[in-house]
């Protein structure tokens, strides 16, 4: 039943990234939060999230990248990815689940912010915010909206958000499984894991690009939205449990 599970929850994943251009990482962690630990999903999810993320590079006609604004977030993601990296040993199990839980419900609901206020735009703000969804990513996977909201209060063509993310989320996701796998988080067992599931994911990326060539943009924003506000919902819940059974 396991299998099948994880198998199910990487397509949808997959699909939902490749029909919007983001959440696979927030789809995955809710599907897979009652079968792997908070932490020890990430490897599984990083690996995936790559491999999506170098088609969206490879795109590039698509996704244009604004490589000055990319700069400064870099730094400072990977900077917040160091730290995240030395404090995930330190947490305790219930206090993860609860974090990742709520990481996620707001990162959700940050997403469905068609147009971030203004004042965001500040380049401080920009610095903060690369550090914190460094540090997110490296512990949780999850936190990338938040990137993206800055990015659009600063006036970024929403074309270039696609390509500023892969990038971003690319090379913060190489730098926490390379750190992962310096702690022994990468053993047999995941590259099992991912010898069975790394297909099933393209076939859901596959299936999802497809789609989103030939959505009009109004469908598109309604499948965005429905789908971030049931992500925002199941993470508010997962939340509360977490909190409830801590």
């Amino acid at each position: 039943m396991d299998a099948f599970v994880i198998g199910g929850v990487t397509i949808v994943a997959a699909m939902f990234r490749g029909v919007t251009g983001f959440g696979y990482a927030l789809v995955a962690a809710l599907g897979l939060a009652s079968l792997f630990s908070p932490t020890g999903m990430v490897p599984f999810i990083l690996v995936n999230d790559i491999m999506l993320t170098a088609f969206t590079i490879v795109d590039r006609g698509r996704s244009p990248i604004n490589w000055p604004v990319t700069r400064i977030l870099i730094i400072s993601g990977l900077v917040g990815a160091l730290c995240g990296s030395l404090l995930i040993s330190h947490l305790d199990g219930d206090v993860a689940r609860i974090l990742v839980s709520a990481t996620i419900m707001l990162a959700a609901c940050t997403a469905l912010v068609r147009q971030p206020p203004g004042w965001l735009a500040h380049r401080v703000l920009g610095v903060m915010i690369g550090f914190l969804t460094g540090g997110l990513l490296s512990a949780f996977a999850v936190g990338g909206p938040l990137i993206a909201a800055w990015l659009l209060a600063g006036g970024v063509r929403r074309e270039e958000v696609r390509g500023t993310l892969a990038v971003f989320f690319g090379l913060i996701d190489i730098f926490t499984l390379g750190s992962r796998a310096y702690m022994g988080a990468v053993d047999a067992e995941l590259l099992r894991l991912l010898a069975i599931y790394c297909p099933m994911t393209l076939a859901g990326f596959a299936i999802g690009y497809f789609l989103s060539h030939r959505l009009p943009p109004a469908v598109w924003d309604r499948v965005a939205s429905i789908g971030l506000v049931l992500i925002a919902a199941i993470g508010f819940i997962q939340t509360i449990v977490a909190i409830a059974t801590a």
